[in-house]
């Protein structure tokens, strides 16, 4: 069967099929942690954090990393056990600065109620400055290695005047600095699975007329049916190859189904042929490739 006669094929198989998505290809896969050599490791324990706000911190990271790929041993077991060590300090400080505001003031009124004079006064107002600094690092037990040391700063300055008050505690302010901190480590250390979405490429410039809009019309597939516009497009190679809309968009089938290395491929030819959003696409990709072989390495040290 001839190439147009697929492409034909296809669009009519899909034209009774329902759905309302917009000219997008939804994809699932797995991302690597950004630390990756600490993301193997098998177990962790949480060890002791100095600072008043340490022991919290402490908490905060076992809540965080719980239900993740390393499992989380405290006391005395998970130090003589676990594979990996965290531990850490957190300095926290609190500055109170009184400063005073300008602000106008009607000084003399009407009859009517309405000013007729306004003078400028201080009011007397407070600054309240919040500095946290957590250091955390994570140590391989078997051979003492480093393999995680950071430093986490946060600050929070909020100001109120005469007859107001802070929108929040000193205490409130803290523990949302502690929880964030806590969410901000898991992110660097555990892999994530994340659904979604690509928007094809729809410029149909440089094409014949009668491509062009055999081209539009699977771009409007992908709400109803995104295999047949995949399939659609494969079939169109024979008449725009090398056309950059087509390669990109190919590209994003390919990263739908899974194949990341063709994926890539696909990509940096769309950006040879002038779709340069080829290249953030690219780097997705090669993202994927990286959590796929992580998610496989940490199979394997798991036997």
């Amino acid at each position: 069967m001839r190439k147009s006669s697929v492409l034909g094929a296809v669009l009519l198989m899909a034209m009774a099929a329902g759905g309302a998505r917009a000219e997008v290809l939804q994809v699932t896969g797995e991302f690597p942690a950004a630390n990756r050599e600490a993301s193997f490791l098998r177990s962790v324990s949480v060890e002791r954090f100095g600072g008043t706000d340490g022991p919290t911190l402490a908490i905060a990271i076992e809540r965080a990393l719980t239900n993740s790929q390393f499992e989380v041993i405290g006391g005395r077991v998970g130090r003589d056990t676990a594979e990996g060590s965290i531990s850490g300090a957190v300095s926290t400080g609190v500055d109170m600065q009184r400063f005073t505001r300008k602000e106008k003031k009607c000084a003399e009124k009407a009859d009517d109620g309405k000013c007729v004079r306004e003078e400028e006064i201080e009011i007397p107002c407070m600054r309240r400055i919040i500095d946290m600094n957590a250091d955390i690092r994570i140590v391989r037990n078997t051979d003492g290695k480093i393999l995680y040391s950071e430093a986490q700063p946060f600050r929070d300055e909020t100001t109120w005047c005469e007859r107001q008050s802070p929108d929040r505690t000193v205490e409130a302010v803290v523990a949302g600095a502690i929880r964030n901190i806590a969410e901000a480590m898991r992110g660097a250390l555990v892999p994530h699975v994340d659904t979604y979405q690509v928007r094809v490429r729809e410029s149909t410039k440089g094409l014949t007329k009668e491509t062009a809009q055999r081209f539009k019309d699977l771009v409007k597939l992908t709400k109803r049916d995104a295999p047949a516009a995949c399939a659609g497009w494969d079939a169109l190679q024979a008449e725009a190859a090398g056309y950059p809309s087509l390669v990109f968009n190919l590209g994003v089938c390919a990263e739908e189904r899974g194949d990341y290395e063709a994926a890539v491929k696909l990509y940096t030819d769309a950006v040879r042929a002038g779709a340069g959003e080829g290249n953030e696409a690219a780097n997705r990709a090669t993202r994927l490739i990286a959590g796929r072989a992580d998610a496989r390495e940490r199979a394997r040290r798991r036997g």
